[in-house]
């Protein structure tokens, strides 16, 4: 929902509308509908209480079947799916569906005294795919958590049983048989666990998988499966949480939970069911594995507090394997690459090598089965593999460019298996072919299919980082998370069917730590708590590189948690801290600044511990707008936080001592509106050798502030009839839910919410009227009821208030049907209320709550009549196109922009005249055509000259685009073969040429130009020849040719004279200065081919500041050139406003992350009002048969009274001239009127 707005924007919505304005019409446009919640109709999760008739009657917990016999009683059919009463101490209760839940409600059940609270069912999906191909068996991701070392210690957890709560296993698996010992399917209530999903299988073999080349964390563990899933891959929370309780009846020591949902809250039900089995047993829960939505996305039911959520973290090893390259001229060349997977070619190879010159985006040439091609990497994603698929070579191996990493190529996509092998190579390999290409001999490419592995340390400086996948903290409520992290991308294990797979994500990060503390019960301690206390206090932080290259400090902890696991100092340290193993800080109004942390001796000799602090990066965690920043949050540069502690404490063998720490947040972010998320470690180094800390976070931000609407929800009436938005109430008409015509309503939620609900009132209540919990009534001021949704395509709905809200930062839209108990809304005249309950309010306080209301509409329920209304008021007709064009269309068209031509009137040659320059201009040129030329005249109502970019009559590039526009006007039928002609002055070059013309699909003509005459064409088709009265428009780009654009040395008004054979056009442009008092930027070519550069220059007169940054937001399939991308000053300018001086600034005074991908750059000093600031961008294209470049950039400006500027640019750059001109004509049909023309 983020609405970027020029300067001179305002919001239109304010002229029609009286309710708060948040964004304008076009920011909706394309809006997709939404639900926040996905719940199963008519199921519901009940616990139950001791208290009520029932209980007190039968003197223990009710049974489920009393607390049923009361529903029905309500009228209610009630069937019990899953009974939690007897399973587990942890959580009386059961799980229930409403068969005529068209008048069921929460309240309605909450209401029951046996019944403490009540949650709709709700569903869970796998995430996660598998890739079978042909992966590699020779996986070891233990060095990094120096499990190897256990392993060699002879550690392999003997005697612990792990309860794995998830979608089965393949009990017959080699590599597993004889670890898995049992298990319960809460599917079929029975020992069924056979697993045809296959997560299961994985996850169990990340535990104890082994064989010669393949090693679990724990290998002599023993598995005991609660199978959740069926083979359609998805469950419910119900079955999840049955799987927990029942594992934690069974008195499991260790529960691995690879599953959860997107609700970050630590009161939501799974969360709380997992915090309350934390309590007794280790409890190890994915993160989830939503990072790239950025800040404060933890999960579900790995928000518990006393759960362990786990992140997951790159490999440090790169799987590659052996090839030779042999050259004719005698010389080898030992070489390695890497598959898309790590998967060996299990096939011997001889084939001769072709070196390709084009990379392989756009390597055109072809070969044969068993010919291999050696050639430079692209930059496209997937593409490459799809082209070079059809070339008929069966090995391809690309060296790498633009230092995208010798990596695995996960972005390819395999598809074909005409492709024997596609890898990727070092660049120097690239380097040595070509030269022995340069000299005349020929290579060879052999690999023998027994080759051993030759894995070897990963280029990239993210490895061993954390998982760009790997959800970030932390909870809405500012709790810690995650808690701690472990492999878990590319990661190897087994498949059922005997087969090995490769797949990334925190659900095998989870069962590694789980193994790990299978690990620690066998041959340290088996205590949970303990474990959770050391597991924290011995982890590794972890560096971060944001743009995949330039490390700039320890990871945010909300991204890491208190980092890697060191199974090493997990089992070894005699050090323990026994307070809280992790420091949750909080916001600004909940902040404890003093923490007592107590540590305990275990050795056998007293120990002294140097006392220090570790600050990892503090991040912006939201942005202007207050949306949670997305993957990777910026981070502010030298906002570190501190401490102050003792500077060392000695312990005795056997004792604890505490020590007192104050944390202090950042000075530098005291002002900051952009919610700092600061976090680190306090650190105790002993001169025993040991090094234990407690990791900490908060956030400099009032949470209750920190609202989750931004402002009103806007409801409106949309139009099928002319997919336009209108006032919700536009021209009086009623809406009809109950046949699924209800009001849009547009909204997003930026923060985390207990309760958010959008309910509809009579026409004359006030938001002063509320009071919590809401009342029916009667009247004209009194509140209805809650809403219930439109069904989806699946029939599935929601029914408000929504508990325990996702966030989403992309503006969606909602409808409803009736009110959230299943009856119809009647007739009558009502507002929407839109009310959300801020973060750690108040129910029961208005003053916490977020209200808005909506104008007045009308809702009528069959032919019920609208009280107080004399006739109910039928649909009227549809607006006019005058109307319409106030109110932007709802679904944005990729030809929007072009549409609006057929309606839009050009600028005539006598209007045309710039606006922006003409106080400078200082002459007028006129540029001449020749002859009148030939054809039938009465065709062109008007020609004139724009600018291609905003079609104004004013430009500033001599080198730019320029569209020549030409209104159609044919009054009569024309024979087919007609020719209308006019010819153009012969500075004009490149125009387009060869467009087709048509109108609903049929062609209307064709186009040509010749540039030896300067003459345009427009041969008329078979449609003019019958209609009539033919009206449109063309528009076609050209150029002004390289000699007259070195002549254009002066301000001027340029007249462009166009013949045709019976009238002249003279439409003018204004060459003028480029205005400095907003941003400039253009798009041209470099001197290498598919480079292009990026210019975006911020003028010294839109500050003072206290910075400007420029990043990018979108690339299509292109690239950034970072070794073109500078930061430039202009201190000179010359008659146009070109800087005619020019310097680089000093790396030091600004900053930049620029990868392939991406590019931010920030700079943070003074410029002078007469100056411009530069930011040079270089862009590298994937594909060099496009025609078009584009590259879309966000331009902030910050001042120091903590407002700010920005602007979103979509910069592109034409290759070649265009046309548009189809479906841009209309016509009558016309069969017998009169005709001319001719061929």
């Amino acid at each position: 929902m983020k609405i970027f707005l020029s300067s001179g924007t305002i919001c239109a919505l304010n002229l029609f509308f009286s309710q708060a304005c948040a964004w304008t019409k076009e920011s909706v446009a394309g809006a997709p509908g939404i639900s926040n919640v996905k719940v199963v109709p008519g199921r519901y999760i009940l616990e139950l209480s001791s208290t009520g008739n029932s209980a007190r009657q039968l003197g223990s917990d009710p049974p489920a079947s009393a607390v049923v016999a009361q529903i029905q009683d309500l009228g209610y059919t009630v069937e019990i799916k899953e009974d939690f009463s007897g399973t587990s101490s942890h959580f009386q209760g059961v799980s229930i569906r409403i068969g005529n839940d068209n008048s069921s409600t929460l309240s309605d059940i909450q209401a029951i005294p046996e019944v403490s609270n009540a949650w709709p069912v709700e569903p869970i999906v796998l995430d996660v795919e598998f890739d079978t191909s042909n992966p590699s068996r020779k996986w070891n991701p233990h060095i990094s958590t120096r499990v190897d070392e256990l392993h060699q210690k002879g550690f392999y957890g003997a005697g612990q049983r792990v309860c794995v709560v998830d979608t089965g296993v393949d009990l017959e698996y080699p590599a597993l048989k004889g670890q898995i010992v049992g298990g319960k399917s809460m599917v079929t209530d029975d020992e069924n666990l056979e697993d045809c999903v296959g997560h299961g299988t994985f996850v169990s073999s990340i535990i104890v998988g082994q064989n010669k080349d393949f090693v679990g964390v724990a290998p002599e563990a023993e598995i005991f499966m609660y199978k959740v899933f069926e083979c359609s891959g998805s469950t419910t929370n119900d079955l999840v949480m049955k799987g927990m309780l029942t594992a934690d009846a069974d008195d499991c020591d260790i529960i691995s939970v690879s599953i959860g949902s997107d609700t970050g809250y630590r009161n939501s039900l799974m969360s709380m069911v997992a915090d309350r089995i934390g309590k007794d047993r280790t409890i190890v829960i994915a993160a989830g594995n939503a990072g790239e939505t950025g800040v404060y996305f933890a999960s579900s039911p790995a928000s518990g507090l006393h759960a362990i959520a786990v992140g997951s973290t790159n490999s440090k090893q790169v799987m590659g394997w052996p090839a030779i390259l042999q050259s004719s001229g005698g010389d080898n060349l030992d070489m390695i690459y890497v598959t898309v997977d790590g998967y060996k070619l299990n096939e011997t190879v001889n084939a001769q090598v072709t070196v390709g010159t084009s990379d392989s985006c756009n390597y055109g040439a072809s070969g044969t089965n068993d010919e291999a091609l050696l050639l430079p990497r692209g930059i496209c994603f997937g593409q490459g593999y799809n082209t070079l698929s059809r070339s008929g070579f069966g090995y391809v191996v690309m060296w790498d460019t633009y230092d995208q990493g010798f990596y695995y190529p996960t972005q390819d996509f395999l598809l074909s298996e005409a492709i024997h092998l596609w890898a990727v190579t070092n660049s120097s390999v690239g380097s040595w072919a070509t030269e022995q290409i340069s000299k005349g001999y020929t290579l060879n490419l052999t690999i023998s299919e027994d080759a051993d592995t030759a894995a070897f340390p990963s280029d990239r400086p993210n490895s061993g980082e954390m998982s760009f996948f790997s959800s970030w903290g932390p909870t809405f409520e500012n709790d810690f998370s995650p808690s701690i992290s472990a492999p878990g991308g590319a990661v190897y294990g087994c498949f059922p069917g005997n087969q090995f797979a490769v797949a990334s994500g925190t659900s095998f990060s989870t069962p590694y730590i789980a193994g790990v503390a299978a690990l620690f019960y066998a041959h340290a301690k088996k205590d949970h708590v303990e474990f959770a206390q050391k597991l924290l206090t011995t982890a590794t932080s972890l560096s971060t590189s944001p743009n995949g290259k330039t490390v700039v400090g320890i990871a945010s902890l909300a991204q890491q948690g208190a980092g890697m696991v060191d199974a090493v100092k997990l089992l070894g340290y005699s050090t323990t801290i026994t307070s809280n193993n992790k420091i949750s800080l909080n916001d600004t109004d909940n902040r404890i600044s003093t923490h007592r942390i107590t540590l305990l001796n275990n050795g056998t000799s007293e120990a002294t511990y140097n006392i220090s602090h570790e600050s990892a990066v503090t991040i912006e965690s939201r942005d202007q707008e207050w949306y949670p920043n997305s993957y990777y949050p910026p981070v502010i540069a030298g906002a570190s936080g501190s401490i102050q502690a003792p500077d060392s404490i000695t312990i005795g063998p056997g004792a604890t001592a505490d020590v007192d720490v104050t944390f202090i947040p950042p000075p530098s972010v005291a002002n900051s509106t952009l919610a700092p998320l600061w976090s680190g470690k306090v650190l105790f180094g002993g001169d025993n050798g040991e090094l234990v800390s407690v990791p900490y976070m908060g956030v400099e931000v009032s949470t209750y502030n920190w609202t989750p609407l931004e402002d009103a929800p806007l409801a409106f009436r949309y139009d099928d009839s002319d997919g336009i938005l209108y006032p919700v109430d536009w021209q009086s008409r009623p809406y009809f839910p109950a046949q699924l015509d209800s009001p849009e309503i547009y909204y997003a939620i930026r923060y985390g919410s207990y309760e958010f609900s959008f309910d509809l009132v009579s026409e004359d209540w006030t938001v002063d009227q509320f009071s919590y919990p809401l009342q029916f009534g009667s009247g004209s001021k009194t509140w209805s009821g809650s809403l219930r949704t439109q069904p989806n395509v699946f029939g599935g709905y929601s029914d408000f208030p929504l508990q325990f809200i996702g966030r989403f930062n992309a503006v969606g839209f909602t409808r409803f049907q009736s009110f959230a108990n299943g009856t119809d809304i009647p007739s009558g005249k009502y507002k929407l209320l839109s009310r959300v309950l801020r973060m750690f309010g108040d129910a029961n306080n208005p003053d916490d709550w977020q209200l808005f209301l909506s104008d007045m509409f009308r809702i009528q329920l069959g032919d019920d009549p609208i009280p107080g209304e004399t006739s109910s008021s039928a649909p009227i007709s549809t607006p006019t196109s005058t109307q319409s064009s106030t109110f932007p269309a709802r679904v944005s068209s990729a030809c929007s922009c072009l549409a609006a031509k057929g309606t839009s009137t050009v600028r005539s040659s006598s209007t045309a005249t710039s606006t922006s320059t003409s106080s400078s201009i200082i002459k007028t040129t006129t540029l001449k055509s020749g002859p009148a030329p030939t054809g039938y005249v009465p065709v062109f109502q008007d020609i004139s000259i724009v600018s291609l970019d905003g079609y104004t009559d004013s430009f500033e590039d001599a080198n730019e685009w320029l569209a020549i526009a030409i209104q159609i006007n044919i009054p009569t039928r024309l024979y087919e073969g007609t020719k209308s002609t006019f010819i153009l002055p012969p500075e004009f070059v490149s125009v387009a040429s060869g467009a087709s013309l048509s109108s609903s699909g049929t062609r209307i003509g064709t186009t040509a130009f010749d540039q030896s005459t300067g003459i345009f064409t427009i041969t008329w088709g078979e449609w003019p020849s019958w209609h009539s009265n033919t009206v449109g428009e063309l528009h076609i780009s050209a150029r002004l040719n390289a000699t007259y654009q070195q002549s254009m040395t002066e301000v001027a008004k340029y007249v462009f004279e166009i013949k045709t054979s019976n009238s002249t056009f003279l439409p003018a442009l204004a060459y003028g200065p480029i205005n400095r008092t907003e941003i400039y930027s253009r798009a041209y070519p470099d001197s290498r081919v598919g480079d292009y550069l990026f210019d975006i220059e911020v003028p010294g007169s839109l500050g003072p500041w206290t910075s400007v940054s420029v990043s990018t937001t979108s690339l299509d399939d292109n690239g950034i050139g970072c070794a073109r991308t500078q930061l430039q000053l202009g201190t000179a300018l010359n008659s146009f406003g070109g800087i005619s001086q020019l310097s680089n600034v000093s790396s030091s005074d600004y900053t930049m992350e620029c990868s392939l991908r991406s590019v931010r750059m920030v700079y943070s000093q003074p410029v002078a009002t007469a100056d411009v600031l530069r930011f040079h961008v270089g862009a590298v294209q994937a594909t060099l048969s496009n025609a078009l470049l584009a590259i879309g950039f966000y331009v902030e400006i910050a001042y120091p009274n903590g407002t700010e500027k920005y602007q979103n640019l979509r910069m592109s750059y034409d290759k070649q001239a265009r046309s548009d001109g189809s479906e841009f004509f209309s016509g009558n049909v016309d069969r017998d009127g009169p005709i001319f023309g001719g061929a």
